[in-house]
């Protein structure tokens, strides 16, 4: 079993401008990301993937982000 995880306040604060940035970039919106937590597990051929995260954006924002994802 392998097991990963991010939990540091330096690792998550920079993990956290990792993705503000690609998700600027990707959808064009600004907002804020905060990652609280990261933790994958994986075990023969099976991956568990859990993420802790807030953002914070506005009402437009939201809508641009569902409609990127389909919703």
């Amino acid at each position: 079993m392998d097991e990963m995880k991010i939990e540091s306040k330096w690792m998550t604060g920079l993990a956290s401008r990792f993705i503000k940035k690609a998700l600027c970039n990707k959808l064009g919106c600004n907002m804020d990301v905060q990652l609280n937590g990261f933790r994958t597990t994986v075990l023969d051929d099976k991956t568990h993937v859990h993420l802790d995260v807030d953002l914070e954006l506005t009402k437009d924002e939201l809508n641009k982000l569902m409609k990127s994802i389909g919703l």
